[in-house]
């Protein structure tokens, strides 16, 4: 993955989400390439945000799946439900192929307390699982190829409860498996193969294909 131009879009999503009131901060492998190689890590697939749950606007989403969505992005799947293990991943309009997941953030609360935050995963056969963290605090500032995201000011911390003290090594993304190389992660339930139907959701064409689409047409109009 190319790190500027990778991070150029982020910042876009970013901009496009603070309008809308919802405040998203590195999660992730992204999370994990900035701190240990300021950068996004070469061979990954995609990127990866958050936002606490209880910031998250669905407007932004409707607007996402308008016919005539102004933004820059398009939504290419949902899953999930809002209350319990929501992701959407986000594509650009423009010829940059990797996709952006943005995950909500949820507050894990023991005897009435607060006592951590998770974020979920569903797999296709409904299984659910939860990626536990200390209790987050995303309000420090972290520079990545020039623009400035919001990171845990206590990024240690948060990256030794997902990666274990191995973080320092790199792993191929394709050794990696999500649902359980973390170390945080464990199953939490599973969603039905009829809840499945209504909770994984994919796009079936969307203005890139389209995009494509009418490229391909116009390169084969002779040039007069």
């Amino acid at each position: 993955m190319p790190a500027e131009p990778a991070v150029e879009e982020l910042a876009q999503l970013r901009d496009e989400l603070i309008e809308f009131d919802m405040y998203p901060f590195l999660n992730g492998g992204t999370f994990l390439g900035w701190y240990r190689e300021c950068s996004i890590i070469p061979h990954t697939t995609d990127m990866d945000l958050s936002v606490f749950a209880k910031d998250y606007n669905p407007i932004y989403v409707e607007l996402l799946h308008s016919y005539w969505n102004p933004s820059s992005f398009e939504v290419w799947r949902m899953l999930g439900m809002v209350e319990d293990s929501f992701e959407i991943t986000i594509q650009t309009k423009k010829w940059f192929e990797y996709p952006i997941d943005l995950f909500l953030m949820y507050e894990g609360i023991e005897n009435g307390k607060l006592t951590h935050h998770w974020v979920g995963g569903i797999a296709t056969d409904g299984t659910k699982y939860k990626f536990t963290y200390p209790i987050y605090d995303p309000w420090c500032a972290a520079d990545l190829h020039g623009h400035i995201f919001w990171v845990s000011c206590n990024p240690l911390e948060k990256i030794l409860a997902e990666y274990g003290e191995d973080w320092k090594k790199d792993h191929l993304s394709s050794e990696y498996r999500w649902n359980y190389s973390q170390k945080n992660v464990q199953t939490n339930g599973k969603y039905t193969a009829e809840q499945m139907k209504m909770l994984y959701r994919k796009a079936t064409i969307g203005f890139r294909a389209v995009h494509r689409a009418l490229n391909s047409f116009i390169s084969r109009i002779p040039i007069l």
